[in-house]
């Protein structure tokens, strides 16, 4: 009885050490994992063929695994990402961490979540993503690829724009607005997930921060 005991102690405390670092996970880690998994979802996926192929030539891809929107009249909403960047080697780099504040006016009535990835282009749009608050229509073009299933055909694609938008959307709603939304950086989410005071543009361009589990991330984008 009492080997029955010990050897049960034992099977618990080897249980205990395998449950342990998933519980102990941090915010900013559960959201690297979520942009990996809406990166599967939406590269996957038969309807976003446009996208892949603008995923193989993108400068960056910023990753939002669930944007809420809702509104009655005046509608509002956001989400936090994970953002990569490809260096001239065509690797990407560590995740940063950005928000997404949307904001829209006009007749609307309904609410949805989405599963967003913005793949940004050009240097024009990288850059004004990097360093500052951003804001969609102004301080960089945007095109809407394919909005989800019901909501829009893919549109926009031919043109010369610095950032894509691609959606998988659930809910109502009449149409996704992204111009006029802001894209800021997250520090404090940055700051966690390196253990140490950073910047987006050293982390995203110089590459002084690394994580090996963000690697599966990169994984996820580059397996075309």
């Amino acid at each position: 009885m009492k080997r029955f005991v010990m050897a049960l102690f034992g099977l618990t405390l080897a249980v205990s050490a395998l449950v342990r670092p998933a519980q102990a996970l941090t915010e900013p880690e559960l959201m690297v994992e979520r942009a990996r998994v809406t990166a599967l979802t939406l590269l996957t996926d038969p309807q976003y063929k446009d996208l892949k192929t603008l995923v193989g030539r993108a400068r960056a891809v910023l990753i939002l695994p669930n944007v809420i929107q809702a509104g009655f009249f005046v509608g509002g909403g956001g989400g936090t990402g994970v953002m990569v960047a490809r260096g001239d080697d065509g690797a990407w780099s560590g995740p940063a961490f950005y928000t997404l504040a949307e904001a829209s006016f006009g007749l609307q009535f309904g609410g949805q979540a989405s599963e967003m990835m913005m793949v940004i282009m050009t240097q024009k749009g990288l850059d004004a993503v990097i360093d500052r608050k951003v804001k969609l229509g102004a301080d960089a073009n945007v095109a809407i690829g394919e909005l989800g299933t019901g909501v829009g055909a893919s549109y926009g694609v031919g043109l010369s724009a610095d950032i894509y938008v691609y959606a998988k959307t659930s809910g109502l709603f009449g149409g996704m607005a992204v111009e006029g939304s802001v894209i800021a950086p997250r520090s404090e989410f940055n700051d966690k997930f390196y253990g140490q005071k950073t910047e987006p543009r050293a982390i995203l361009v110089d590459r002084h921060f690394y994580r090996p589990e963000a690697q599966a991330l990169a994984t996820a984008l580059s397996a075309q």
